[in-house]
């Protein structure tokens, strides 16, 4: 059979893996090391926004313990902590689910610019409620107790406490931290690992009242109340200081990313 090419002629045949060049390839590797510090401060951002959650819910804390005394506490303290997780879940798949793939890679798009707007409104929600919750105190009105419904579930399923964690959410910060992860512009797996540490952080006390009981059961009774007393007293103050500076922090930060 005759060669279609003329003698002489080298033919080279390239594989169609190989069309990757390597100018391509260190292309990619520089835009995949750019990401990590956008990566790196978003896990601190939302770990910090789950921390603040744990901070500024005193009378979570205490519902748990409350939850604890009624039959079958333990599993009533476990439910409430579900409950609360799953809450943060569902919000995390929608937004992972429905805003994923909008551009926010700019402060100038429209969704980022949503984002920042969502930021403020939430940051000005948590200042005034907090503003508020100083007036209830300075007039002397009981702002730290637990809720008066919880003595009604006594004779309630133990798993209705995972309706009550889920209602005792604070979804201000959670949309924040939803927020801040869809500007941050990362992949679903980032994402929703981003999620998952915040959901973490979010009941680091919550859970505290929890392992005690599981872990020490005779004395867990006395050291529980003790937890409940102080956190009635002392912890509510600490709590409205910690939203007022978290609500100007966003009002802060999503004004600056509307004027950037």
């Amino acid at each position: 059979m005759q060669s279609s090419h003329p003698p002489g002629v080298v033919r080279i045949a390239f594989s169609p893996t190989s069309s990757r060049s390597p100018v391509s390839s260190r292309r990619q590797g520089r835009r995949h090391k750019k990401g990590l510090p956008e990566l790196q401060t978003l896990i601190l951002t939302v770990i910090g926004l789950g921390f603040a959650i744990a901070l500024c819910s005193p009378v979570s804390v205490v519902t748990v313990i409350i939850l604890l005394t009624m039959p079958a506490g333990r599993r009533r303290g476990i439910a409430f902590v579900v409950g609360w997780l799953l809450a943060v879940a569902v919000i995390g798949v929608l937004s992972v689910s429905l805003l994923h793939g909008q551009d926010f890679s700019s402060h100038k798009t429209t969704p980022s610019r949503i984002a920042s707007a969502v930021e403020i409104v939430l940051g000005v929600a948590l200042v005034v409620v907090s503003t508020l919750g100083f007036r209830r105190r300075a007039r002397g009105e009981p702002s730290g107790e637990a809720p008066k419904w919880l003595g009604r579930l006594d004779n309630t399923n133990w798993l209705l406490a995972v309706l009550v964690g889920a209602f005792m959410l604070t979804y201000s910060l959670t949309l924040a931290a939803a927020a801040e992860i869809l500007k941050a512009h990362v992949s679903v797996t980032d994402s929703l690992v981003a999620f998952a540490l915040f959901a973490l952080a979010s009941v680091t006390t919550i859970v505290a009242p929890v392992v005690v009981a599981l872990a020490a059961p005779e004395r867990s009774e006395e050291r529980l109340a003790a937890w409940r007393r102080w956190l009635l007293g002392n912890s509510r103050t600490i709590g409205l200081i910690a939203v007022i500076v978290i609500g100007a922090a966003l009002i802060v930060r999503g004004v600056h990313d509307l004027l950037a």
